[in-house]
């Protein structure tokens, strides 16, 4: 007897939240307003350029809740990105796709707004496009638009694929 299509679809979008979630990051870089971030390297975090009140004193606390120092390497108001450098090589790196995204797709928005662990938003990419001015006045040569909810906390963390790629 064969499993159930739903229940199928259910699993894989768990283990796609649970892959990513791995290199999903709780960033502290404000006052009482945690955001999130994702390590595309063992000691580099992708976040939003919005969420950073500090250059340095940014505290990042990993998927296994370990707090580690971190300080801004870069950023871009404009694009809305910026990188914080951590002081130690700790983070589990994402695996990141080699596929465009394709309208209709399933996506996932990940976060990790407090020390109680990963959460997730289910939708669909709705729109791709570009290029786009930002309301920051960058321009974006391509963009991304899912129907899924941001909520608190998830500024700066991934978009996933089914297949738990970001």
């Amino acid at each position: 007897m064969s499993q159930n299509v739903l229940v199928e679809l259910s699993d894989a979008l768990a283990d796609a939240a649970e892959k990513a979630g791995k290199a999903t990051v709780l960033v502290n870089a404000r006052r009482r307003m945690p955001a999130s971030g994702i390590a595309y390297a063992a000691d580099l975090i992708l976040t939003a350029d919005h969420i950073l009140e500090r250059e340095e004193d940014i505290k990042v606390i990993l998927a296994d809740g370990t707090e580690v120092s971190a300080k801004v390497a870069g950023r871009d108001a404009g694009s809305d990105l910026a990188v914080l450098k951590l002081e130690r090589a700790a983070a589990s790196v994402a695996d990141v796709t080699k596929s465009p995204a394709r309208l209709g797709q399933i996506a996932l928005v990940l976060g990790r707004p407090s020390r109680d662990g990963i959460e997730a938003s289910l939708g669909t990419v709705s729109a791709l496009g570009g290029p786009i001015r930002t309301g920051r006045g960058g321009m974006l040569e391509r963009y991304i638009r899912t129907d899924s909810i941001s909520y608190p906390g998830f500024s700066g963390g991934p978009l996933v694929a089914a297949d738990g790629t970001v």
